[in-house]
């Protein structure tokens, strides 16, 4: 039974999807204005290189081709870029519309082929010449940060773009002090979004108004605005950025990039529409990245199992620039402080280095280091379960915060306002099978070549940040969200959304707060957004922030026209506005339904019968609510994965997934459930499939579906969900975020359940993805059998000695 009454808590069906099913959606690649040219781009062959010449003149001569574009076109026009936020000492090379003077990564746009037609445009590549000396490629992360590493932008000191260190307390006495010192060391692949969507853009600008309007798959259509206006020396309200269906996004499509970038520079130069759509293989080599972290992390333990500290090593891959505005030390900063999780850790020191490599850059993705953290944090307690001889779950039950301790602030620095993270793991494991029941099930996969494992996670998630986290660091990313809410003539709803969609279903969710804070019918309210021109500003959609910041705008705007429409019934009825009611659309004096009026002749007055209000009284009908919500708000959870594993093929197959979720107040629990369960398949994708691979030399080898591996349908277990709602303390609604939590307790559950199926046989494996290569070699490791070392085992970085080493992965 959901803790909320009225609209708010239903599962009510999505509003967005009907027209998404029929085909009637639309996309960025579904519009091409009147004289529509289309684009394509030479991107960078090798990793490394300084340019020596370009050669265009067989390409601008090709029949169809209306202009070819290197730098020396754009760089006089549009500025450069860095994402660079105000974290001390953080460094980036400028970024640019096309590659200037050197290729920094495979997939970098080199070269921009505008023609009459997209196969025109491509054929038109082939005439593209570009004479290169290579440099050596900077692939390995831990070894850019040596001092004889090449450098990947020669203006910078070093490949080193950022260097910090978090958390609180003596960890020398704490580790000093422990009756065992548990230390494992991992590393997960990179891997990306892959949109259902690539990224695409439609750009027109008109040159008698020098305006520009873009078209284009984004999550962040205000702060696009604000950047092309500053980089293409436009005025902003000269540009209207319109986004309307997202294929997804992931965080993939929050950023700035040069190939969209060059599209518009490209429309203002020619004056003509511009249109360029992403295929598969450029989306694998050039958008944003993510997870490309080591870590070594300890735990100090007391003999009865409570946690005395912790230290963490962090190097994050951030590849060839700080994309802006986020850049790329986000991910790494998360990993390094979220990681003491929802455990009462007293000290804690994390130490992060961000490497500048020869590789895509990297950027958030869903989770933004939760998944990496939370793995981290996992793994070391399960090895320190079976150093103590301490079942998994007990271990957790003794170092889990606990309700009377909340509000709760973590050694870093986070202050997890509410939770549930106790009853969480309680509900979880009775949704799972374990003591002899378990060791039966063990039994009986062993009798058929199988081993079976179960693993736990549990977890915290940062959810909505606001203002401190980057706008104060200088970012152009507000913190708060703006929505109007206007009354129709004829009674009828309609809410601007400031924030667009990615497919999460804000629509749905808007309508759902407005009609309970407004009090009228669901089926009465439309919802538009994606429309700079149009809506209000929205700061966009990205870290789980929309149910609290969107919907909060939405309440205070739907609450203030409430007002309005009872002053306007007071008047009408000769009573005080007090004293009235509304629900269902309808005004009545508390008490007394017969005396009453309908939102649509209350709406017909303030509209057309004004003669018959008083003067003073404020009639407009159409209301903008503003909401910044909190700095931060923290949900949690628990998941549990089940897995067999083929013990000759070492192939893992998921059995089974459980997960309690405590999203504080849902809006609507058939959304959050399917949030959760799309972030638990990119979790498990993670985990055991998704690996962008970089060979020696910076080349992606995975660069079509062919090479780099999803999980479908098939691989994917039926999830199930128990829901607490714990309310927020500090939002407006009680509300938590929700889209990230799937992804980010997925992979650590996963992971667990594989090791625990290989504990028996003395093996772990400590890198992700789990492939099956990796878990027959550390089959045949702990059976006494080497391997080579494989080139797919990234090293991880060195810990300080801090006492007796009882548990130490390198697989």
């Amino acid at each position: 039974m959901s803790i909320t009454e009225g609209w708010v808590g239903r599962r009510v069906k999505r509003v967005e999807d009907p027209k998404i099913l029929l085909g009637r959606g639309r996309y960025a690649d579904d519009v091409t204005p009147a004289r529509c040219l289309h684009a394509a781009f030479v991107r960078a062959p090798v990793a490394h290189a300084r340019i020596t010449a370009i050669d265009t003149e067989a390409a601008k001569r090709a029949p169809g081709v209306a202009a070819v574009f290197t730098a020396d076109d754009f760089n006089p026009m549009c500025r450069s870029w860095k994402g660079l936020l105000d974290w001390p000492g953080l460094v980036g090379g400028d970024q640019r519309p096309l590659a200037t003077g050197k290729l920094h990564y495979v997939g970098e746009p080199v070269v921009m082929v505008v023609a009459e037609s997209r196969a025109v445009a491509e054929d038109a590549l082939e005439l593209v010449t570009i004479d290169y000396e290579e440099l050596p490629p900077v692939v390995d992360s831990i070894a850019a940060l040596e001092e004889s590493a090449a450098k990947v932008h020669e203006e910078l000191a070093s490949n080193l773009a950022f260097e910090g260190t978090f958390g609180t307390g003596d960890v020398e006495a704490a580790f000093a002090e422990a009756a065992v010192v548990v230390e494992t060391g991992i590393s997960t692949a990179r891997h990306t979004a892959v949109a259902l969507e690539p990224r695409g853009v439609v750009a027109e600008f008109d040159p008698s108004a020098k305006a520009l309007t873009v078209r284009i798959s984004t999550q962040a259509p205000h702060m696009l605005q604000s950047v092309f206006a500053e980089l293409l020396g436009l005025r902003e309200s000269n540009i209207r950025v319109l986004t309307d269906e997202v294929g997804g996004a992931f965080g993939m499509k929050a950023h700035v990039y040069s190939d969209e970038v060059a599209t518009c520079a490209a429309s203002i130069l020619l004056r003509r529409p511009v249109k360029w759509i992403q295929d598969r293989v450029e989306s694998l080599q050039s958008d944003t990245q993510a997870r490309d972290e080591r870590v070594s992390a300890a735990l100090a333990v007391a003999a009865d199992g409570r946690i005395l500290g912790m230290r963490s090593e962090v190097v994050s891959d951030g590849g060839a620039y700080s994309v802006y505005p986020r850049s790329m030390v986000t991910e790494g900063i998360q990993v390094a402080t979220i990681m003491p999780g929802p455990y009462r850790i007293p000290v804690y020191r994390g130490h992060l280095r961000v490497a500048i490599t020869n590789k895509a850059p990297l950027a958030v993705y869903r989770g933004v280091g939760h998944p990496v953290a939370i793995l981290a944090m996992e793994t070391l307690l399960d090895e320190t379960a079976r150093r103590l001889g301490l079942d998994p779950a007990e271990l957790r039950r003794r170092n889990l915060i606990a309700p009377e301790e909340l509000p709760y602030t973590s050694v870093t620095g986070q202050v997890y306002d509410s939770g549930s993270h106790q009853e969480s793991l309680e509900k979880l494991l009775a949704m799972v099978t374990t003591g002899p029941e378990l060791e039966k099930r063990k039994a009986e996969a062993l009798d058929r070549g199988r081993l079976l494992g179960v693993g736990l996670a549990c977890f915290v998630e940062v959810t909505a940040p606001g203002v401190m986290f980057y706008g104060k660091r200088g970012a152009p990313i507000t913190a708060h969200d703006q929505v109007e809410v206007r009354v129709e003539a004829d009674g009828s709803v309609t809410v601007l959304l400031g924030t667009p969609g990615q497919g999460q279903g804000l629509q749905t969710t808007a309508a759902q707060v407005v009609a309970d804070h407004l009090g009228v019918e669901f089926d009465r309210i439309s919802v538009v957004s994606g429309d700079t021109a149009v809506v209000p500003h929205g700061t966009g959609v990205w870290a789980s922030r929309s149910a609290v910041v969107s919907s909060g705008a939405a309440a205070a705007a739907a609450r203030e026209v409430k007002e309005r429409l009872l002053a306007i019934a007071g008047h009408l009825l000769e009573v005080d506005p007090a004293d009235l009611e509304i629900g269902n659309g309808i005004v009545q004096v508390a008490g007394a339904p017969n005396v009453h009026l309908e939102v649509n002749e209350l709406a017909e007055v303030a509209h057309f019968r004004t003669h018959r209000l008083p003067p003073e009284l404020r009639i407009g009908l159409s209301v903008v609510g503003e909401y910044s919500g909190p700095n931060v708000t923290f949900n949690n959870g628990a998941h549990a994965a089940v897995v067999e594993i083929e013990q000759d093929s070492g192939l893992v197959h998921l059995v089974d997934y459980a997960c309690v979720e405590d999203c504080g107040v849902l809006i609507n629990p058939e959304i959050v459930d399917g949030q959760i369960r799309g972030g638990i398949a990119q979790g498990i994708g993670g985990a055991l499939y998704e690996r962008l691979y970089y060979d020696e030399t910076g080349q992606l080898l995975t660069s079509t579906l062919l090479d780099y591996l999803m999980p479908t349908g098939p691989e994917l277990p039926d999830v199930r969900i128990t829901h607490i709602e714990t309310p927020s303390p500090i939002t407006a609604l009680g509300v938590k975020g929700a889209g990230e939590a799937g992804a980010a307790g997925a992979p650590a559950a996963v992971h667990n359940a594989v090791n625990d199926a290989l504990a028996p046989l003395g093996a772990r494996v400590w890198h992700e993805p789990i492939t099956p290569e990796r878990v027959v070699r550390a089959l045949d490791e702990a059976a006494g059998e080497s391997w080579p070392e494989p080139p797919d085992t990234p090293p991880v970085p060195a810990l300080a000695d801090l006492g007796p080493t009882v548990a130490k992965g390198h697989s």
